[in-house]
């Protein structure tokens, strides 16, 4: 699959295109699983380990 990336004013209008990106299949034939998880937390106070305050 290719993705093409554009810059987009406010108004919606494409003002140029950026780059084109390409997607491959994947080795394994099974999707990704479901989940309604939230990705861990990414602040620097958490990715040391800390417990928040």
């Amino acid at each position: 699959m290719t993705i093409k990336v554009y810059t987009v004013t406010q108004e919606g209008v494409v003002t140029a295109p950026r780059t084109t990106v390409t997607v491959t299949r994947s080795y394994t034939d099974q999707p990704a699983p479901m989940s309604t998880v939230l990705p861990p937390c990414a602040c620097p106070q958490h990715r040391k380990g800390e417990e928040a305050r």
